[in-house]
């Protein structure tokens, strides 16, 4: 159960959404001309942002799935929505306009890049909540599979150590990032970089998770 929970906090945690935002806020930090500390200080409200929102959301559903008692039933259902966005995500890469997408809506994007340039620690802390409830939809399926085996096969307690290890995971690339941009010429050549191969990046996590979800459905649910 430990490894399936990191493997799949890791796999979760390649959002294209998440890691872009964060890039923005650095590049704007940088180009501030902000201090390092000030850096530190909006980073950390923004992962800790994302990483208390998603949290609180995964401890939700495992409430109501334990309320229900269909663990199982959750976890066929969450590995029928990795494969759907899978599809979609590898769809998305070939016919990008076509009408259904796994990209968040442009509503909520416009909404999250406004706070985004304010480049404030409560701007962080809103814009990290935001992040967190918009990607549920388009990656939530591996969460909801990993919630309902836990709800099946562990206690309350449990669950809820093996929640903190997937959310640490789900970070642990915004983390690596922050270590690896420690100055302006790094995070713009890596915010290029993320530009220019963000859908490669959705083929990739498309084939993952179509791979993931009948692996989870064959061999574990």
């Amino acid at each position: 159960m430990l490894a399936l929970v990191i493997i799949n906090g890791l796999i979760d945690s390649f959002n294209p959404c998440a890691i872009g935002i964060f890039l923005i806020f650095l590049s704007m930090l940088f180009m501030l001309k902000k201090e390092k500390k000030h850096v530190f200080q909006i980073s950390l409200v923004y992962i800790l942002a994302i990483y208390v929102s998603y949290l609180l959301i995964g401890l939700g559903m495992i409430r109501v799935i334990q309320f229900f008692g269909v663990p199982h039933l959750i976890s066929r259902i969450g590995a029928g929505i990795i494969i759907l966005v899978g599809v979609l995500s590898i769809k998305d890469y070939f016919f990008p306009n076509s009408i259904f997408s796994t990209k968040i809506p442009y509503s909520a994007r416009q909404l999250i890049l406004k706070w985004t340039y304010k480049a404030t620690l409560p701007a962080a802390a809103v814009v990290g909540v935001l992040v967190g409830i918009s990607e549920f939809p388009c990656s939530g399926g591996i969460y909801v599979t990993t919630l309902g085996l836990l709800s099946d096969k562990t206690t309350f307690v449990q669950g809820f150590v093996y929640l903190l290890i997937y959310n640490l995971m789900f970070v642990m690339p915004l983390i690596l990032i922050y270590a690896v941009t420690t100055n302006r010429r790094v995070a713009m050549k890596l915010m290029d970089w993320q530009e220019r191969e963000k859908n490669h990046m959705k083929l990739a996590m498309g084939i993952i998770m179509t791979v993931l979800g009948v692996i989870l459905i064959k061999w574990f649910i």
